[in-house]
């Protein structure tokens, strides 16, 4: 595993308050989940955060789990020292004085996209859970993704959420670390979807699969009848994939988004407000129910009400074969052959099982709320995947998804 560069090394010491005791998961050269040696901590982490994304070994954090539960074993967990910063600068830095005043922390470090953010989690003392959450851009460039989210955040807490309401963070304030904007919300309960989605069997088994989609659907449902507004005709992502030194993909994901663009808009519906990435990453559970919806930076106001169902399945599909070798079947989907982009994706539209019925069964009732037909759920989706291409940094992503939209675009040509 690769080393963090100095740069990133330099900001966690700078976030971390010193003269405490970290350990720092799956390493200290390239800290994922930098956290306080405090057993509150250290149980939430292993409660909440520890799963296994690919393309990581499965026995890498089972092992870190079994050890963070055992005091004695503990110790050789990887730690982390944070050296004693000149106190005098620390005092005109709105982070360095939160944390400072702080209980234990915990940091967390998944993205290294141009514009990620490091996200901090701040317990209060004697507290199992954090009662704040502080995201700082890892690098000037995320600066603005900060601000945005703080802007999206405060618009969406103005709308009449109703139920919904407890399952948004509250912005709390934007400070400044280092001359950029932190912004601070207030944390919500549950654990992430994810966790549970990337613990062994998950999403092979038809019960633990059902609940998330049903628990999506039952807060969508309620978000969206709180925040609807007049109809208008479906909207799709004005940009379309831009793979660098593919010019006639890109030239062919603009045709296909502008015969989507076509289709959909023969159709309304009311608009509604929107997450605008709407995955198992950033959705809370708590007793099988959404307590919290969280990174609200791409939200809107008023939008597509098919943008929020249509991210969730082509996030929930992303990894459904991961952890197969390409050209075999994959484990409780039989069929489902990994290896092509879209392959999960593709299987989840068109192809047989139950959760290809699942899928469909999950669109199809957004769809009826809707009062829309059921031909909509489709274009919905290779829209949303194309927006996803558009939006990623990564270059190798962007161009898997982009291969994936043209896949499936084609399909749909197909008689």
């Amino acid at each position: 595993m690769r080393a963090a560069a100095p740069e990133r090394t330099l900001l966690l010491h700078q976030l971390l308050p010193p003269g405490r005791r970290y350990v720092a998961l799956p390493s200290r050269h390239r800290p994922i989940v930098v956290a306080e040696d405090r057993p509150a901590v250290l149980t939430y982490v292993r409660e909440a955060l520890l799963s296994v994304p690919p393309p990581l070994p499965t026995w890498l954090y089972p092992a870190a789990r079994a050890a963070l539960g055992v005091p004695a074993v503990r110790r050789c967990v990887p730690g982390l020292t944070v050296p004693v910063r000149d106190g005098g600068a620390a005092r005109d830095d709105g982070v360095d004085r939160l944390l400072a005043s702080s209980g234990p922390v915990l940091l967390l470090d998944h993205s290294h996209d141009p514009d990620a953010r490091v996200v901090l989690l701040l317990f209060p003392p004697g507290s199992a859970r954090p009662a704040l959450v502080v995201k700082v851009p890892a690098e000037p460039v995320g600066a603005a993704a900060v601000v945005r989210e703080a802007e999206r955040l405060r618009a969406m807490t103005a709308l009449p959420l109703d139920e919904v309401r407890p399952t948004v963070p509250t912005v709390v304030e934007l400070l400044r670390h280092k001359g950029l904007p932190a912004l601070v919300t207030t944390a919500l309960p549950g654990l992430p979807m994810l966790v549970g989605y990337h613990r062994p069997g998950h999403h092979t088994r038809t019960g633990p699969v059902h609940a998330d989609f049903g628990a999506a659907a039952a807060w969508l449902a309620a978000f969206q009848s709180a925040t609807a507004g007049e109809p208008a005709p479906l909207e799709i992502p004005a940009r379309a994939p831009r793979p660098p030194d593919h010019r006639p993909d890109d030239d062919r994901a603009r045709q296909q988004l502008h015969a989507l663009h076509r289709r959909l808009r023969r159709y309304a519906a009311p608009t509604t407000a929107v997450h605008g990435d709407f995955w198992a990453g950033n959705i809370l559970l708590r007793e099988g129910q959404v307590s919290g919806v969280v990174d609200w930076e791409r939200a809107r106001t008023a939008g597509s009400p098919l943008a929020d169902p249509a991210r969730f399945v082509v996030a929930y599909c992303e990894y459904l074969d991961r952890r197969t070798r390409p050209g075999h079947r994959v484990r409780g989907h039989p069929g489902l052959v990994a290896g092509e982009p879209g392959a999960a994706l593709a299987y989840a539209l068109d192809g047989t099982g139950w959760y290809p019925r699942l899928v469909r069964e999950f669109l199809a009732m957004v769809l009826r709320r809707l009062g829309l037909p059921l031909v909509c759920g489709r274009d919905a989706v290779l829209a949303e995947l194309a927006a996803v291409a558009a939006e990623a940094t990564d270059p190798e992503f962007a161009a898997s998804q982009l291969r994936a939209f043209l896949r499936l675009a084609s399909a749909e040509e197909a008689p």
